[in-house]
């Protein structure tokens, strides 16, 4: 445990404390790497290490849930974290010297977990089979799951035609050479990784923290989401559910709590916090006031979501328990998923039947009227209206605005008014994506991503 946990500190400093990017890391090559299951499983199971993660906030600062007034906008400490709340061009190095905590922080964690990947290939699968399928397959989905987290900050939707992907890092070597990948290389490999790791976990881990084959469906689900594949979608929800389709009944939690949701609640399958950037702050943040008003007064998503501070909303928090940002993958989600996906597939009489089930959980018992599914483009715009109502604040809702700005019927057109100015981010705009930190381009010449 010791080597362990010695090997996960000189990382953290050699990757972010005693140089400002990772890329130029030295491992100490003296250092012994673990060479037995058991502590490969133990180095997975440092849950602040791989369970706790400084990407995602970004999405959800540069999405449309949240506004910051003037006091706070001006208020903010570093001109990074109001060049990305305000969707900036940017000057020649947008975080002002200060690096991308998302990038840092998950390449570091690629980093790792790519030697531990690269570790348990070195161990005998027959001298613990069980343990070493459990070990094999957390790593390869902490590796897909993080590198989807850079796909979706760094990258524009997916497309097969765009070259501008995310550099893929799959071996512990520090001193590979990083380059990018095209969007279509970068998605296949997350993909690939995740069907590598199906059948080597067990269908529900034994904690919420650990991966397991259902967080493998669920996150399959959301990345062909992404990808507008709906059927492969579809089919990955499908098993999820098939497996557990627990909901939570919200008439049961109590609205007046300050964290209404227990940690590892029914619904949750795999469990990620964030450690919230400053925007996401319950006395920084805004709900946007149209979104706040969206909720039905017996929608007790309503008042279990929000508080009000000073007169105006702020969200309480959601299904990590505390304030940090929820950003695994529960099965609130997975419905939503299937429900879509149905939709989009034409077979409008199931999507129905499941949006109407799993709405009646977020209401007020005897409040909720179910809706009858007739016209495919308006079931389409509810179905997406009550995602964005239910999964806010999980890092998501970014990525759902770049997928569908990819169609004109869907397309959303987001507004801040900063000091005055009112700000538009057009659909398909080049700053969906944010820059990669100047330093690493620096290091490895890469191109950047167009502001």
């Amino acid at each position: 445990m010791k080597i362990i946990y010695a090997i996960t500190a000189v990382l953290l400093c050699t990757t972010i404390s005693c140089s400002s990017s990772w890329l130029e890391v030295k491992p100490d090559q003296s250092l012994v790497v673990p060479t037995s299951v058991k502590d490969l499983q133990a180095w997975l199971d440092n849950v602040s290490e791989f369970n706790r993660s400084s990407s995602f906030g970004n999405m959800e600062v540069t999405a449309d849930n949240l506004y910051l007034t003037d006091a706070t906008y001006n208020a903010l400490s570093t001109v990074a974290a109001r060049n990305i709340y305000s969707w900036a061009k940017g000057g020649n190095d947008f975080y002002e010297g200060q690096g991308s905590a998302s990038w840092h922080d998950a390449y570091e964690k690629l980093l790792q977990i790519n030697i531990i990947n690269e570790g348990v290939n070195k161990v005998n699968r027959m001298t613990d089979p069980e343990g070493w399928d459990n070990v094999k397959g957390s790593a390869l989905f902490y590796r897909a799951f993080y590198h989807n987290a850079l796909l979706s900050e760094f990258c524009q939707a997916y497309s097969e035609n765009d070259l501008l992907g995310i550099p893929i890092k799959s071996s512990g070597n520090v001193n590979d050479k990083m380059v990018r990948s095209s969007v279509k290389a970068s998605y296949d490999h997350v993909v690939n990784d995740l069907k590598d790791a199906e059948s080597l976990l067990p269908v529900t881990a034994i904690n919420k923290m650990r991966p397991s084959r259902m967080a493998v469906w669920a996150m399959l689900s959301r990345v062909y989401l992404l990808m507008s594949d709906y059927s492969s979608a579809l089919h990955y929800a499908k098993l999820c559910l098939s497996n557990n389709d627990v909901l939570l009944d919200y008439n049961k939690l109590n609205t007046a709590a300050s964290f209404p949701f227990d940690r590892f609640n029914a619904e949750v399958i795999f469990s990620v916090y964030i450690a919230n950037p400053a925007v996401l702050s319950q006395t920084n943040h805004v709900i946007d006031s149209t979104l706040y008003r969206s909720y039905a007064e017996n929608d007790l998503r309503k008042q279990l979501f929000f508080r009000l501070n000073a007169g105006l909303p702020r969200f309480k928090g959601g299904y990590f328990g505390v304030a940090n940002c929820f950003a695994g993958l529960a099965l609130d989600e997975v419905y939503l998923n299937a429900i879509e996906c149905l939709i989009r597939t034409e077979q409008l009489n199931d999507a129905m039947i499941l949006f109407n089930k799993f709405m009646s959980t977020r209401w007020k018992v005897g409040q909720y009227s179910e809706v009858v599914f007739k016209d495919l483009n308006n079931a389409l715009s509810l179905v997406l209206e009550e995602r964005r109502k239910s999964l806010l604040f999980r890092c998501l809702r970014l990525s759902d605005i770049k997928r569908l700005n990819k169609t004109l019927q869907q397309q959303v057109f987001m507004k801040r008014k900063i000091n005055g100015v009112e700000i538009t981010l057009m659909p398909n705009d080049p700053k969906y994506a944010l820059p990669i930190p100047q330093k690493e381009l620096l290091i490895n010449e890469m191109p950047q991503n167009p502001r």
